[in-house]
């Protein structure tokens, strides 16, 4: 057996993260009753959200807000910019937070492919995200037991494409670079932060998207059911 543990990315590697995050902002103003409000329109609002969100979230790390903070001046600047009352900011980012933090929209086959893995390899997860919301929506899916280790970027320090967050996985899982596989959706963050640090990729390339030819993964799957085949070669 070539690896002794394979360690997969979080976000639309296992969990389906667009899917709980669309799933938990229609919860969230549901509940909250935008959609009694005729002035609210949900296609706008979701559209200026998640570009106000995606800017702020970038942007966290010199600013130094809290994930709390980050949503609460998300409603806050996409309600003010629609005309909307957005006194009640606060109140829908913790709504919306304790959606997502418990939900459990898992990609197609995940369960099914860690079920098979388990007991043959290590296994372990990478993720740059929050760790409250991380563990949060693992045991949602009821996943978490089958890892050994989770290594989420805002409790060690680090993010990926950073090498030391996979040194902190493998130091963890105690094996060296060469023992490890790492499975992930994003070019910029997995198949980057693998090469730094000299670890094997598998690309689950989950829209199918053509790839640039100085893009050289290991692997590259479309199903994760495939990667058992990956492994088996």
């Amino acid at each position: 057996m070539k690896y002794k543990a394979i360690i997969f990315d979080l976000d639309n590697t296992l969990l389906d993260y667009s899917s709980s995050e669309l799933k938990s902002m229609q919860r969230t103003v549901q509940e909250y009753g935008f959609f009694h409000n005729e002035r609210f329109i949900w296609n706008n609002f979701w559209t200026l959200f998640s570009k106000i969100n995606t800017n702020y979230w970038l942007n966290r790390n010199k600013s130094g807000y809290k994930i709390n903070q980050v949503l609460e001046f998300s409603f806050r600047d996409t309600l003010l910019e629609l005309g909307l009352d957005h006194s009640g900011s606060k109140r829908l980012a913790d709504l919306y937070w304790n959606a997502f933090c418990n939900s459990s929209d898992l990609e197609e086959n995940a369960l099914h492919l860690l079920s098979q893995l388990h007991g043959d390899y290590k296994l372990a997860v990478i993720s740059n995200g929050i760790g409250e919301a991380q563990r949060g929506r693992l045991a949602a899916g009821e996943m978490e037991h089958y890892f050994d280790t989770l290594v989420i970027s805002d409790e060690v320090g680090y993010w990926k494409p950073d090498n030391e967050i996979f040194n902190v996985a493998l130091k963890r899982l105690e094996i060296n670079h060469t023992e490890a596989l790492f499975v992930g959706d994003s070019l910029d963050a997995d198949y980057y932060g693998a090469l730094n640090a000299d670890i094997d990729f598998c690309f689950y390339n989950r829209e199918g998207n053509p790839i640039e030819n100085h893009i050289n993964p290991k692997y590259m799957i479309n199903s994760l059911l495939d990667l058992r085949g990956c492994l088996d070669k």
